[in-house]
């Protein structure tokens, strides 16, 4: 083997590596910023209901290191929730947009309660299944409740986003990732959300500001509107 086709193959082997440690590391980033879509079904809820056309079906869910703002829209807009998330302080300003209303209350995991009572806290198991979700890397656990009647519900996430604490306000406060496939009940209703695009890039930080022409209200209060306007969906 003469010596330039030794160089020849040596560089061939280093470049090799070079390129293979840029993949590596290309599959190992994480982004700190962007907005994930989610689509929403609803599994239990008669397609031929009288509300069913009223359902939402995408929320957006837009976040920036400890920060996540979640935004849904029902009704043809007649029903808006936007939920403020800090999740450092672990506080969340949830904002009800219902015709003229517009109310706001300030939660904190004390009030947590008032909006979680009809899902308790499972038991999470954790798997080593893996999925591919809106083309990030996930992981697969499994949510057990105690009452029998409750089913289980698979939840799936990645470690890929790099938004602190996100899950702290929900039943799945232990998954140590981004939500990517899940159920949640609430106010009688089960609700299916999957990720299906995640777009990095720049959030506008107004996104994370409390609405001024909201009024403030305590979180009792906004958790009997809820009630009230979610359970008609439930007919």
């Amino acid at each position: 083997m003469n010596r330039s086709h030794s160089l020849s193959i040596v560089a061939s082997a280093c470049a090799a590596l070079l390129l293979g440690g840029c993949n590596a590391g290309l599959l190992n980033s994480r982004i700190d910023e962007g907005v994930i879509e989610y689509a929403m079904t609803f599994p239990e809820y008669d397609p031929n209901g009288i509300m069913a056309g009223m359902l939402p079906e995408r929320t957006v869910l837009s976040f920036s290191d400890d920060r996540q703002v979640a935004e849904l829209s029902a009704g043809m807009g007649i029903f808006r929730t936007t939920l403020v998330t800090n999740n450092s302080e672990q506080a969340m300003d949830y904002h009800l947009s219902l015709m003229s209303k517009k109310i706001v209350a300030h939660i904190l995991p004390v009030d947590l309660p008032l909006f979680t009572q009809q899902q308790a806290k499972p038991i999470m198991l954790f798997t080593q299944e893996v999925d591919t979700i809106a083309g990030y890397p996930c992981r697969k656990a499994v949510a057990v409740f105690e009452d029998l009647n409750d089913a289980e519900v698979e939840v799936w996430y990645t470690d890929r986003i790099a938004l602190k604490n996100p899950n702290w306000f929900g039943p799945f406060a232990e998954v140590p990732g981004v939500l990517m496939r899940y159920d949640v009940l609430q106010y009688g209703m089960r609700m299916r959300l999957e990720a299906i695009t995640v777009t990095p890039g720049k959030v506008d930080r107004t996104k994370f500001d409390v609405k001024q022409e909201y009024q403030a209200v305590p979180p009792n209060v906004l958790n009997n509107e809820l009630a009230e306007v979610l359970g008609t969906f439930s007919m």
